[in-house]
């Protein structure tokens, strides 16, 4: 199984006109070090526990996963942010399309999977109408165990599982801190299954912990291949990951605010939507370490090609050039088909072109055209789209993000952004000892109707 590689041809001043200098690589290698530096001592500090979920013990997991094969139609997964977009980039990329259509023969036995993550009512009466409790295993994941999206849905669900008369106990399981929240005092009182995640482990950074792993297991993915690419991503040391973050960093702080990421597969699209969700909270910083004021990173878009050739490209081409893109190529794709192109003479040109060949010449000829807008780009390869690609994938931008931003000194671990938001609506609701975040929100949140038409 071959490694995959990082080409930053066009992301270098010898081939576009804002790229890179080599002198410029050279002094970004030596920043970034730095970074790596600072992240290895916080591993050996046990402050952050990610590149070790690799060498992690999963048998547990895999043990679970056996004992419940063929005994349930249904998964439901429970979360929002890390705790639900890691497992819906693994089920999309590795998992057929069409699979919830296909009967439990034809799955092998395994479940459906849904993913109750947004609050929109219709969603989650939606997978429940598809479900029947007795045939449904339902898996809660919230390291706080104080997720409201999670509870308000898991209350849904719950109330759905007890009119059906089904026993919690054997249709339940948790993902959440191993000793303190709400969660742990919910699994404690009704004698649930439960799995850990660890303080060191944060939300973006869990998919290769139980958050992603044990739906994935249950869902017949190849867990220990997983982990395998995984590892094997830094087997042979740390220059490519190094070379990458300088890469990135340098544009960051050169005039290009936003981040593309644009993968040519459709089964990589969430891994798109999940890597937005590392980038922005982990790099959108307005504050330092030491609270010096910083307003730090660049807004990650992503796209898929070749759909977004026909809705992106003329903005990425013709205007503002403020985007340094990212592109993902995929040597081999999966039911690849040579196409005809007979049932008309103007399309015989396509006679014994392949989908995937077609596919991957549109990502070349984006890559020149891009080119020639002066448009900086990268591309990752990978051979094919499997779990051990997949585990490099997540691992090489799960490395370079907090090198990034430990190198600009940043913490790029917390996301206190996305709190004030969580305070307010938890005042809004009423919540016990946030009586004060809602009379602040009511001070500022004043609408004149002069401003609504």
């Amino acid at each position: 199984m071959k490694n995959l590689k990082f080409d930053y041809n066009f992301s270098v001043d010898a081939h576009v006109k804002s790229g890179i200098s080599s002198v410029d690589i050279s002094k970004y290698l030596e920043r970034v070090k730095t970074g790596l530096g600072r992240l290895e001592e916080m591993v050996s500090n046990d402050q952050v526990g990610f590149p070790n979920l690799c060498t992690s013990d999963i048998s547990s997991i895999k043990d679970f996963a056996k004992e419940s094969k063929g005994k349930f139609n249904d998964l439901i997964v429970v979360g929002i942010g890390g705790s639900a977009l890691g497992i819906e980039m693994l089920t999309n990329a590795l998992l057929p399309v069409g699979n919830n259509s296909k009967s439990l023969a034809d799955r092998g036995f395994f479940p459906r999977c849904w993913i109750a993550d947004n609050i929109d009512p219709s969603k989650i009466f939606g997978i429940v109408k598809k479900c029947k409790a007795e045939d449904t295993l339902v898996v809660i994941i919230s390291k706080s165990g104080n997720t409201v999206e999670t509870a308000a849905n898991y209350s849904y669900i719950h109330d759905w599982l007890l009119s059906s008369g089904v026993e919690i106990s054997k249709h339940v399981v948790v993902v959440t801190d191993p000793e303190k929240g709400p969660l742990r005092e919910y699994v404690t009182a009704n004698n649930l299954r439960s799995f850990p995640i660890m303080s060191s482990i944060g939300g973006r950074f869990s998919v290769l912990s139980p958050v992603g792993l044990l739906p994935a297991a249950l869902l017949g993915i190849d867990i220990d291949k997983l982990l395998l690419g995984a590892k094997e991503l830094t087997s042979k040391g740390y220059d490519q990951l190094l070379l990458a973050s300088a890469i990135y960093l340098y544009f960051m702080e050169n005039g290009k605010s936003i981040n593309v990421m644009m993968a040519y597969s459709s089964k990589l699209e969430k891994f798109s939507e999940w890597f937005c969700q590392l980038w922005g909270e982990s790099l959108g910083k307005k504050l330092t370490y030491d609270n010096k004021e910083i307003t730090f990173g660049t807004t990650p878009v992503r796209a898929t090609g070749a759909i977004d050739q026909h809705s992106q490209i003329q903005l990425f081409r013709e205007g503002t050039l403020d985007k340094h893109v990212s592109f993902i190529g995929v040597a081999s794709h999966e039911f690849d088909k040579e196409v005809t192109g007979n049932y008309y003479p103007a399309f015989n040109y396509l006679k014994g072109i392949k989908l995937g060949d077609l596919l991957n010449a549109e990502l070349k000829a984006t890559e020149g055209a891009l080119l020639t807008s002066n448009v900086p780009s990268i591309r990752v390869d990978i051979d094919q789209v499997d779990e051990y690609t997949l585990g490099q994938l997540i691992n090489f931008y799960q490395f370079i993000v907090p090198i990034i931003g430990l190198t600009v000194n940043i913490d790029p671990f917390n996301q206190p952004g996305v709190e004030e938001a969580k305070d307010y609506a938890y005042g809004l609701m009423n919540r016990e000892g946030y009586e004060g975040k809602k009379i602040e929100l009511e001070k500022i949140y004043i609408k004149d109707e002069k401003f609504t038409i």
